[in-house]
């Protein structure tokens, strides 16, 4: 099917911007396929009702349409290339798979399964050597793939969030130079993100470069500390199972810690591993990340009880004592 000749319509990727249920309805689709000689081979029969998602990553266009029933928090994973940020996402939908729930909240629904399906049926063994997700390309485009999520709360209100599936590259250029040019998906995704999460690869961190990598994961947390405008943030440790020389650990650390001493600590793997000699169950400490993302969005403003006494609440949000 060809795409509708109003601009302001994405017609066969979401419905009728006039609001008909199908094409065949449409005056501006059909005067258009009248004047087409070659609609006969790709008309439509006028039965099928289209739905505005395909159930793959959501793009930009797709935002719009799930924002209208909602505020819709975006995740952002921060990381090198191969950091593990996709395999993390991979373990989280293999988390909701199997239990449905996660703290007080439980699934709700999801507009890009095919999506999350992508990433995640490279963790499902099926025999031999583990697999893992692809490298996410950094050609996919300027913006990353978006992967929904539908978390309905205790309180039975529904919540909508996003995971950004980017590319490592990004945020390396980004956090060298955030105006770079080929830094423009990282900051469209930084600009956006209602909670930061910065991915340290054990992995690399142990490696024969892990003085690079080192200095690489404290540059990427103070350029995270310079544009975070006090937005949670979380330092994961990736590939936990890889040990890390204590030295380099306590840099990072001391790093974070200096620049946001309010940052979260995780650590995660796909396998069970020791942690300072406990025994740490991986889909735990999965669990444990996940909980801690999918925190409900706030909603609306406190009003201060102390400072401004107007008797209109607007003139007391945000006022100091």
């Amino acid at each position: 099917m060809r795409a509708c000749p109003d601009p302001r319509c994405h017609i066969p990727d979401v419905n009728c911007f006039l609001g008909e249920e199908t094409p065949a309805e449409c005056s501006v689709w059909c005067g258009s396929k009248r004047n087409d000689a070659e609609s006969s081979l790709n008309s439509t029969d006028g039965t099928d009702t289209l739905l505005p998602w395909s159930g793959s990553a959501l793009g930009t266009g797709d935002l719009a349409f799930l924002t209208a029933r909602g505020e819709a928090k975006v995740i952002a994973l921060l990381g090198a290339h191969n950091a593990g940020k996709t395999t993390l996402l991979a373990a989280w939908y293999q988390r909701l798979g199997r239990r449905g729930l996660v703290g007080k909240g439980r699934f709700s629904g999801s507009f890009s399964l095919e999506g999350w399906e992508a990433v995640g049926h490279a963790l499902r063994w099926e025999g031999g050597a583990p697999r893992f997700p692809p490298h996410t390309s950094s050609g996919a485009g300027r913006a990353p793939g978006m992967l929904h999520l539908a978390i309905r709360d205790e309180n039975s209100r529904l919540n909508d969030f996003l995971f950004a599936d980017s590319p490592g590259e990004w945020f390396e250029r980004w956090s060298v130079d955030k105006n770079a040019s080929d830094a423009e998906g990282a900051r469209w995704l930084i600009d956006r993100a209602s909670s930061l999460i910065i991915i340290a690869d054990c992995e690399a961190l142990g490696g024969k470069e892990r003085g690079r990598a080192r200095s690489d994961i404290i540059q990427l947390i103070r350029r995270v500390a310079n544009e975070r405008n006090e937005r949670p943030v979380a330092l994961i440790w990736s590939k936990a199972d890889v040990v890390v020389p204590q030295p380099i650990r306590d840099a990072i650390r001391e790093a974070a810690a200096r620049v946001m001493p309010d940052i979260k600590e995780f650590s995660s793997s796909i396998i069970d591993f020791d942690l300072n000699g406990v025994k740490i169950n991986a889909e735990e400490a999965i669990t444990e990340i996940l909980t801690w993302a999918l925190q409900p969005v706030s909603r609306g403003f406190a009003v201060s009880e102390t400072g401004s006494r107007a008797a209109d609440p607007f003139f007391n949000v945000g006022s100091m004592s």
